[in-house]
């Protein structure tokens, strides 16, 4: 072997075995978090974030993002979020983004929200393709545009996402993008509603009964649309509601995540037990509860899959983060 084929291959075990170290110090970090061991997260992901590991320097974004083991400090979650966002990290591209929409740590600014949704959203991070969708439906960001919305949507859909079949359904049930269609709005709508996404049992409910044509039904806000969407409000990070100063410890405001909703008690327990052989690095170690609510009318009972409590909201929002970033979606909710 010559010299020179000699360097280059022993470069490139170097360069491997330092990525294989890199992504056991970020798994290693996401241990600690999940056990309550905050300090042990940071300093798992402090030193290979620092020599550029992507992955762990979103890590160190999530930590300042929900000040967990540090005064909650959007400005640094924000700095943490570009250096990975600019190697492609498309959890951190996604965050980038929605700390951009809120302002928060960074200006206000909705066309850089939308170029790293973009960014994310190419990489099929099918949260980044929903919130793509919906800039488009509203015009925030770029010019409105309910078909590119509608493609956004349809690929979203393509990757499991139950939000984005929730709002196929309503783009289909009022011509949105697409032509009218109420049996595709139907068949789109099951689908939302049988993953959990609650608005989407009241839509089926108007539809099987529907108003007379004295009484045409309103269009459903936008926060049905982005009810179990990423950001913005209840189910990102940092939400308007939650929003600290940096600095600011967040501490004594207990939630549980919800992870679905199920037309079926028994679906729901053998859900969370899925969830958690996927999730074990996550999940394992949370209680579950699953709560049985009458929502009513022609919508009837549900089954609401919980996890937690955890002792703070945003330990609660960094784990819904977590998941997020492998395409399992979750809010959270109050005690």
């Amino acid at each position: 072997m010559g010299d020179a084929l000699r360097g280059i291959t022993v470069a490139a075990v170097l360069t491997a075995a330092l990525s294989m170290g890199a992504r056991a110090d970020y798994d290693a970090g996401v241990a600690a978090f999940t056990a309550g061991d905050y300090a042990a997260a940071i300093a798992e992901w402090q030193t290979s974030a620092q020599q550029g590991d992507a992955a762990s320097q979103y890590g160190m974004g999530l930590i300042y993002e929900s000040g967990r083991g540090v005064g909650r400090d959007y400005t640094q979650a924000a700095a943490w979020y570009l250096l990975a966002a600019d190697q492609g990290h498309p959890g951190a591209q996604f965050n980038l983004g929605h700390l951009y929409r809120l302002g928060t740590g960074v200006a206000p600014d909705m066309s850089e929200a939308v170029r790293w949704w973009s960014a994310a959203a190419e990489q099929d991070l099918s949260q980044a393709q929903v919130a793509l969708g919906v800039a488009y439906q509203r015009g925030e960001g770029v010019t409105a545009d309910s078909q590119v919305a509608v493609s956004w949507f349809e690929r979203a859909a393509a990757n499991g996402n139950a939000a984005a079949e929730y709002a196929l359904g309503v783009a289909y049930e009022y011509g949105n993008g697409v032509a009218a269609d109420i049996d595709a709005a139907i068949l789109h709508y099951q689908l939302a509603a049988a993953a959990g996404i609650e608005p989407a049992l009241t839509r089926l409910g108007a539809l099987t009964f529907p108003p007379t044509q004295e009484e045409p039904p309103p269009p459903p806000p936008e926060s049905e649309v982005m009810a179990s969407a990423p950001p913005p409000e209840e189910t990102g990070t940092g939400s308007d509601a939650e929003t600290g100063t940096p600095g600011e410890s967040v501490t004594g405001d207990p939630r549980y995540i919800q992870i679905a909703a199920y037309v079926d008690a028994g679906r729901a327990e053998r859900a969370w037990f899925q969830l958690l052989a996927k999730h074990k690095d996550l999940l394992s170690g949370l209680p579950h509860r699953v709560l049985t609510v009458d929502l009513g009318g022609d919508t009837g009972v549900v089954y609401r899959l919980q996890a937690g409590p955890m002792p703070a909201a945003s330990e609660a929002e960094t784990i819904c983060n977590l998941l997020k970033a492998q395409n399992t979606d979750c809010f959270l909710v109050k005690p």
